[in-house]
């Protein structure tokens, strides 16, 4: 089974990560990942990325963190996936697969989408959304218990390194409810997040596309504290 981190940060582009893109990287390889997706805040999330840049030009260096650590895992063979967290307001946040960025670059009116319109849009590329930490608690989230939109979402994410036991079960009793997709994620800002979350699968992913056939098609399992289960 090939394992592989879907909910990633790194300095270069989120300005809570503590961690450089290549040290994670590294630390994936050390702890027997096939693969991460990076999904760093984007533009209406916590970016340490300049939002005064024109539009090609702030996606392009939010893209740059990515190819560096692609270019590092080429190296040591790890495969590095292209992926966003994006914020819909009020704490509310969804991770993005299956889009690359010349492909966001492409959409100015991207950063003013609601959930409604960037879901369209990311399906209309070829792309799947799933809610980030769905139920989490934070005071600076209104209502951590609304539900997600399940009419514009692909899945939820059902277990986050970062929430409470209270949270994650929350999530995993709701998707079991709903019948919903799920997936597990890090939440990674240092290298010590990594290494108990993800999906398994038999699958080896190489690109954006395959992670998008493999989501798609269920053949995978949940990572959770470190154990696969089914999902």
């Amino acid at each position: 089974m090939y394992k592989y981190e879907l909910h990633t940060h790194s300095r270069g582009c989120s300005a809570c990560a503590i961690a450089e893109c290549t040290e994670i990287v590294d630390a994936a390889k050390e702890k027997g990942y096939a693969g991460i997706v990076f999904t760093n805040h984007f533009y209406r999330g916590n970016t340490s990325i300049d939002r005064n840049l024109p539009w090609k030009d702030f996606v392009e260096a939010y893209k740059q963190d990515y190819l560096i650590a692609k270019e590092r895992g080429n190296k040591i063979g790890i495969d590095v996936i292209f992926g966003i967290e994006e914020g819909m307001g009020k704490g509310k946040e969804v991770l993005i697969y299956g889009i690359e960025a010349d492909v966001i670059a492409g959409e100015p009116n991207f950063a003013a989408m609601d959930l409604k319109m960037l879901s369209d849009f990311v399906h209309k590329n070829g792309g799947v959304i799933y809610a980030a930490h769905p139920f989490r608690q934070r005071h600076y989230i209104a209502n951590p218990r609304q539900e997600p939109d399940l009419n514009y979402l692909d899945g939820i994410e059902v277990y986050n390194h970062g929430n409470t036991k209270e949270d994650n079960q929350y999530a995993a009793e709701y998707a079991k409810q709903k019948g919903v997709s799920t997936i597990s994620g890090g939440d990674v800002h240092s290298v010590g997040d990594l290494g108990t979350t993800g999906i398994a699968t038999p699958i080896r992913i190489k690109s954006s596309k395959e992670l998008v056939e493999v989501l798609k098609s269920g053949d995978y399992q949940l990572i959770i504290d470190g154990r696969k289960v089914m999902k």
